[in-house]
């Protein structure tokens, strides 16, 4: 039986899922503001948006997507072109850098947009990457501009969310320019520098540090996606076009079979729901439940026992002879049994062939088989006989066990 304190404990948490389960479902689904990038995600900070635009309007012929390291990549030789990524961190070491330069340096294009880079890519094209912070202003919603007066506006793009800026603190004027600039909106500093390329041997290298503008928010509003359009407009139109899946923040496959439940935030509710009920059962209701089992101790050998109760009756009532011929019987059985002779009564039987077998001297044996047999006829057996009867006995079978 379950206490009535363990039922009530039960019912009443049972209750309070029930009624967070139901809140759950009735609440608006929440924005997820969480940084993709990936080519199928319809978030905010997705992909979808720049990837089916980019694979729509270049050529089908071009538009080839990288889905592994770009060191991988490079093994295989790829044709020139350009190599375009973005995410939140653009990582590589330092042989991938060196191969990816060395592509470069043949008239290629790297084209990267991250928030930051590197050391091995940062020390190759001798540049800094540093976060903008303004104490002053906590508007932080981005401010971005070009430099090349063809893309520039008066009135700056400014992306309407709260976000990090960073910004390249140090270059090589000499072979670094610098494409755009970025500042917190209404700040009184100057721009910075977030977008620049760098020359290296026949190629270029471009860095951008403000990939947002390359998701679908960004490119959604009207107001901003020029900005992106005017970004990509670096591009050449020649060569290949490598797009970058491999480094996105974003799963290309999704590991866990739930997926599909833990995307959706009503199925997600139901199914921890469902494995928190599980939980509360095992502990609760899962015990096994049956009686306790008895302990039930083997019989005991009573044997023993039995036999003293018996002779002690025997010996209340003084009946001697009785327990004299008992002896005498049970003895001559152990001889019949142990040393495989036969006879009837001491009259038929050979004591010096009996206590040969029984290892007995025998003289010992006639004394005690001739004394057996005067009390075995005897009206009236005496205690004092009774005792060396059994005396002689246990001496007789001692010979046989090695005791004497």
């Amino acid at each position: 039986m379950i206490p009535k304190s363990q039922k009530i404990f039960m019912g009443l948490l049972a209750f309070i899922i029930l009624v967070l389960l139901l809140l759950q479902v009735n609440m608006k689904s929440s924005i997820d503001w969480s940084e993709s990038f990936f080519k199928l995600d319809k978030i905010p900070y997705g992909g979808k948006v720049i990837y089916d635009q980019l694979s729509e309007k270049i050529a089908e012929e071009r538009f080839k997507e990288v889905n592994v390291s770009a060191y991988e990549w490079l093994n295989k030789e790829p044709e020139e072109g350009v190599f375009f990524a973005f995410n939140s961190f653009f990582s590589s070491d330092k042989s991938e850098i060196e191969k990816m330069l060395n592509w470069v340096r043949r008239g290629n294009t790297l084209y990267v947009s991250a928030r930051n880079f590197s050391v091995p890519l940062l020390d190759s094209l001798d540049l800094k990457v540093a976060p903008l912070v303004e104490l002053a202003n906590l508007n932080e919603r981005a401010e971005v501009n070009f430099t090349d007066k063809r893309l520039r506006r008066e009135q700056p793009f400014v992306f309407d969310r709260t976000t990090s800026l960073d910004y390249f603190s140090e270059m090589d004027s000499s072979k670094t320019a610098v494409l755009g600039t970025t500042k917190f909106h209404k700040s009184k500093s100057s721009p910075e520098p977030n977008f620049v390329v760098v020359k290296v041997g026949e190629g270029l290298v471009y860095l951008h540090t403000f990939p947002l503008a390359f998701s679908n928010y960004f490119l959604l509003d009207t107001a901003t996606k020029s900005y992106t359009q005017g970004a990509l407009a670096y591009l050449p139109n020649e060569g290949k076009f490598y797009y970058d899946n491999y480094q996105k923040i974003g799963k290309s496959i999704y590991s866990s079979p739930l997926y599909l439940f833990l995307a959706n935030p009503r199925l997600k509710s139901a199914y921890y729901t469902i494995v928190f009920m599980l939980f509360l059962w095992i502990v609760f209701e899962g015990r096994r439940r049956q009686r306790s089992i008895p302990i039930v101790l083997p019989l005991e050998n009573q044997t023993v026992a039995f036999s003293e109760t018996i002779s002690a009756m025997y010996m209340e009532r003084e009946a001697y002879t009785e327990i004299s011929k008992q002896q005498i019987n049970l003895f001559l059985e152990y001889c019949r049994t142990n040393f495989r002779v036969k006879f009837e009564n001491f009259d038929d039987l050979d004591v010096k062939d009996l206590a040969t077998r029984a290892n007995c001297p025998e003289d010992k044996g006639k004394e005690t088989f001739d004394f057996l047999a005067a009390v075995y006829t005897k009206e009236k057996v005496s205690k004092a006989d009774v005792m060396k009867v059994n005396k002689l006995i246990e001496e007789f079978k001692s010979y046989k066990n090695g005791r004497k």
